[in-house]
Order: C-alpha cells, then structure tokens, then sequence
C-alpha cells in the first residue's frame, strides 16, 4: 500500500501540463490552521456554505504542493470517517491549511459529516470535499460528484438531497463538489474557452477535484464514482453528436466501445421507473457520453474502480427537486443496483 502511495503521489506531483498549473514557485496565499467549527445545518444552509462564495471568487489553480497536501489528506479522512472510533480531525487540520483548506464537523439529519473546504477568504473554486462519519457499509465503496453546480442547474442540490438524506441499503461515502461555475475565471466573466477551461473540474486533470478522486479511490481500494449531470435542449460537450430531443437521461460509462456492467444495470433500473426514454451511451445515443471526463480517464488507472455517469434533462431534474419519493427511488437505483454478470441488462 505504501509503495501504491508513492507512486501516486509523484504521478500527481509531476501531473501539471497546462500553462494554468501553478508550482511552489507561484504559491498561493498561506493559510493557518485554526479548529473545526461544529455546525449543525439544513441542506439549505450546506448550499450556502458551499457554493456561496463561488459567484464572486477568481479562479486559481492548486499547486503541485498543495496536490500532494490533499493526496495525504484524503485517505486520512476517507479511512477516519468509517473507523470503530473516528478520530478527532482537528488532527489534520495543519495538513489541510497546507492544501488551502479547513476542516469542519457538520451535523445534517442527526448524521455526522467531516466537510473539507476552502479556508475562509480563500475561495479559488479548489472544490468541496464531504465525508460521512459512520461505520462501514457493506457493498461499494461510493463516491457521488456533482462536478457542474452552477450550470447543471438543480444537479449540486440534487447530489446533496441524495448524499444528506436517511436510506436503508447502501450511502455514498463522500460528495465531491465544484465550488465555481465551470467557465468562471473571475467575477462575472464566464466565457468558455475553446479547447481548456481550467475551472472545469470534469475535464481538468490537474484540478484538486481530479487529485481527491484519485486518492479516494486508491485508499478505498477502488471506488465506484457516481457523477449526476444536466442537460437542456441543446448541450455543449465535446463528445456531443447529436440532439438530446425527448431524451430523460443517459447513462455512460465514459466508454466509447460500450457500456461497462454497472452502467448499463444502473440504465436499467432507471428505464424501468422512468420508461424508454432513458438511454445508455453508446448503445443507444452518441451523446453525452463523458469520454473526455478527467475523472473518467483517471479512473482507468485506479484498479478494482468504476465510473458512471448519469445525464439528467431539466425536465427529469425538475421532477426530482419536486419529488422526495422519485428522488429516494433514484438513490436506491443508483447506490443500491448490482452490477448483472455478463454485461445483462
């Protein structure tokens, strides 16, 4: 395990290929490290917290420092928050200054959840990173991500009410979150660039989001991530082919040769309560398929992990904020499907 450890910690500090990746030459502002303030709080107040700060951040890269700061950290937190007797994790709270951030205890729904966030006043669009304190579920290690709060609209909440809310069966472990809007790079400037857009956490490799993916995934021994996006009637990724048209979600494995196991189980089980208008890519469709996902491709390197990638339509997002039962059908689906042998839908 160390040795896996080493290897991924120089991967990630060599990682920087783009003119945005910043190294200890170009530091960002120090950060001291204070304790975690304990809060109890409504979903409501987690959106204030979280995305609160993001209209009027300036986007700044994470450093190669700050990377291997939050490849420590992850496991500290992912391995703590499962433990028989979690740890006080004011502990790492001098690791997290070193990585830009903080550490806060939350209490949502009388459930525990160690929140990693960016230290007050340094908002950066560096992502939000929340681990639920409990014991060990059986089954997958899941990581649910919402990559594109602020553009997917209603899907950073759709996450949280699907993370937060009570459940037999099996919880994701963590939420992953973006804390700025994917084009953003300052206050009030969101034009896409054409071919790089550093605050996109889907689709930067060298963003902190993709670091604390790759760490989570390593210390759990492999991860199933979980990513929920939007779209409307038109869409603008790189990987589009086509309109979305009638279409209420497609569901990929990031993969252009097919579907893996669990995405195409998961379609199922979705096509079953939402009808034909649910679609795998690319069996069906040749859109919104995430094969230029960072997460995606990174993942491929992480043994015993998978990827699954679920497109939404507004329309289906509309229904879900509306509907605490279609919203606690989706979660079983999502968290609780099997993968069936052989590829079976």
């Amino acid at each position: 395990m160390k040795t896996r450890w080493m290897c991924a910690l120089v991967v990630i500090s060599a990682a920087c290929k783009h003119s945005t990746c910043q190294d200890e030459r170009v530091p960002n502002k120090p950060v001291q490290p204070r304790p975690a303030q304990t809060k109890q709080l409504t979903v409501d107040e987690y959106e204030q917290l979280v995305y609160g700060p993001g209209p009027q951040a300036t986007f700044q890269p994470t450093t190669a420092t700050e990377h291997d700061a939050i490849a420590r950290l992850v496991p500290k937190l992912l391995e703590g928050a499962w433990a028989a007797q979690p740890p006080d994790p004011n502990a790492w709270q001098a690791d997290a200054a070193a990585a830009g951030f903080r550490i806060d205890v939350w209490t949502i729904g009388g459930d525990t959840y160690w929140a990693l966030l960016e230290a007050e006043g340094h908002s950066r669009g560096a992502g939000a990173y929340i681990f639920r304190v409990a014991p060990r579920d059986k089954g997958p290690v899941i990581l649910l991500e919402a990559p594109h709060n602020f553009y997917d609209m209603g899907t950073g909440r759709l996450a949280a009410d699907l993370f937060f809310a009570p459940k037999s069966g099996v919880r994701p472990r963590a939420l992953f979150t973006n804390t700025i809007h994917r084009y953003q790079l300052a206050p009030g400037n969101k034009k896409k660039q054409k071919g790089f857009n550093p605050p996109d956490v889907a689709h930067n490799p060298e963003h902190a989001f993709s670091i604390a993916t790759e760490a989570f995934a390593i210390a759990a021994s492999g991860a199933r991530v979980i990513q929920v996006h939007g779209f409307g009637s038109r869409t603008d990724e790189d990987d589009d082919d086509g309109d979305p048209g009638s279409i209420a979600a497609v569901v990929s494995a990031g993969d252009a040769s097919g579907s893996s196991p669990i995405s195409s189980a998961i379609a199922a089980a979705l096509a079953a309560e939402l009808g034909n208008e649910v679609k795998r890519f690319p069996e069906d469709v040749k859109l919104l398929g995430a094969t230029t996902n960072a997460q995606m491709r990174m993942l491929k390197k992480v043994g015993k992990s998978e990827f699954v990638h679920v497109e939404m339509s507004s329309e289906l997002r509309k229904r879900l904020a509306a509907s605490g039962e279609l919203r606690g059908k989706l979660a079983q689906i999502l968290f609780d499907t099997e993968a069936k042998p052989n590829g079976q839908q």
